[in-house]
This record gives C-alpha cells, sequence and structure tokens, in this order.
C-alpha cells in the first residue's frame, strides 16, 4: 500500500496591509522516501537526425534532498473564482514540453511543435477514452484543444515516438501547483478552511491528506513513499 505523511508547521502570519480580508498561503515541500524506479533507455529508430539516437525516460524526477518534480497539488474542493488560463504544449527534440501542467477547466490547451518532423498529440482520459488526437506536421503552427472536464489527460505521439509521454491535469479547483525541479510549491489567496490537499505523481498516483489552512503563511511538508 502507498504511504503518505503531512507535516504543517506555521511560518508566522504575513503581514500585508492590502488584504481586505483573511488569506492563507502555503508554501510547501513534496519529497520522497524510498529506492526510485530505474530509468528506461529507449533506442530511436526513425527521425534520428531530429530526436537523437537514444531516449532516457524517468517516472520520477527528484532534486536536492530528495524532492519530488513535476508533483500536482491541488486543494480539492476549494471554493473561489476559477479564472482561466491557457496551456501550452510544444515537441522539442521529440520530447512534449513541459512534461507537466495545470490548466483550469473551461481553459484552452495550445499545441505547436518546434521538429521539423510529424507528431500528433494523442490524449487519453484516465478511462482510456480519448480527449483529442492534434497531428501537428508543420514547425510553428498552432492547434487548440478546450478542456470540457476535470480529470487528467495523458498524451503520447503516434508517429513512431513511442517514448514521447506528458500529462495535463485539468482542475476545478483555482489552488493548484506543480512543484519545481526541488520538489517545492506554493498555493496562494485561500480562505482559512478545512480542506483536503491532494498530491499526484506520475508513478506515485494519487495522494490525499486533510489541512488546515490558517490566516497567513505556513509551510507544509508531505513526503511519498513508493508503492
Amino acid at each position: 500500500m502507498k504511504s503518505f505523511k503531512i507535516f504543517v508547521f506555521g511560518l508566522g502570519i504575513l503581514a500585508i496591509p492590502c488584504l481586505a480580508y483573511a488569506q492563507g498561503v502555503i508554501k510547501g515541500h513534496v519529497v520522497f522516501e524510498g529506492t526510485p524506479p530505474a530509468s528506461e533507455k529507449v533506442e530511436v529508430k526513425s527521425d534520428v537526425s531530429t530526436c537523437g539516437n537514444q531516449k532516457e525516460v524517468q517516472k520520477l524526477m527528484l532534486g536536492e534532498g530528495q524532492g519530488i518534480a513535476n508533483a500536482v497539488v491541488t486543494l480539492v474542493g476549494g471554493k473561489g473564482e476559477l479564472k482561466p488560463k491557457d496551456g501550452d504544449l510544444d515537441q522539442v527534440e521529440c520530447e512534449f514540453v513541459p512534461h507537466v501542467q495545470v490548466v483550469p477547466l473551461g481553459s484552452t490547451l495550445k499545441i505547436t511543435s518546434s521538429d521539423r518532423v510529424l507528431h500528433n498529440s494523442h490524449g487519453f482520459y484516465e478511462d482510456g477514452s480519448t480527449a483529442f488526437n492534434l497531428a501537428v506536421p508543420i514547425v510553428g503552427m498552432e492547434v487548440g484543444f478546450k478542456t470540457k472536464q476535470p480529470g487528467l489527460i495523458k498524451l503520447r505521439c503516434d508517429a513512431g515516438h513511442t517514448w514521447m509521454s506528458a500529462y495535463v491535469m485539468v482542475t476545478d479547483t483555482p489552488y493548484y501547483a506543480v512543484t519545481d525541479a526541488g520538489g517545492n510549491f506554493t498555493l496562494e489567496g485561500i480562505p482559512p478552511d478545512d480542506y483536503e490537499m491532494e498530491v499526484w505523481q506520475e508513478w506515485l498516483g494519487r495522494h490525499r491528506e486533510p489541512v488546515n489552512v490558517k490566516e497567513g503563511e505556513q509551510g507544509i511538508s508531505v513526503t511519498l513513499k513508493a508503492p
């Protein structure tokens, strides 16, 4: 069974005169405990001049102090205005960039390619059904997909580039973040209350824990263990 631990420690109250009402800020850190999975090396058999001879696929990216990169953090059921913020997905040297991103529900994912080879962005919902399948055969062309339902979309390229993958989390909460290379994240403007915090990572899956958000700034440390 997957293990998930969360610790909260106060960092003091922010004295910001412009705040007209109480808000909470979470400064968080997501770390890994255990043995990470080995990376997979894939030999490239087509479009070598663009893609290179070999690709390395890693299911868990760790930074200093075992900080987990590319983990999505959200407050489940968080109330507030969900502002549209379009996402951008490029294809660079036969890799999706960025590998993980969050897009608010109702926003548009804009897809382009910097490669002079045929790519297609085939997105799947978690039940295996297709969200979109968009070809990008020309450098710099842009196609769009408007998000219609919350949840995870996994992408692959069906044009002979089997190692290519990316993830787009479509969220219906305004409180979301993707951890940086060191596993750090910030959630701002949260009404003080009790919430569930969800952390998703492509190898570790989804984990939820209760968190009490107070006025001002507080720190949260999340430790995830291997399956």
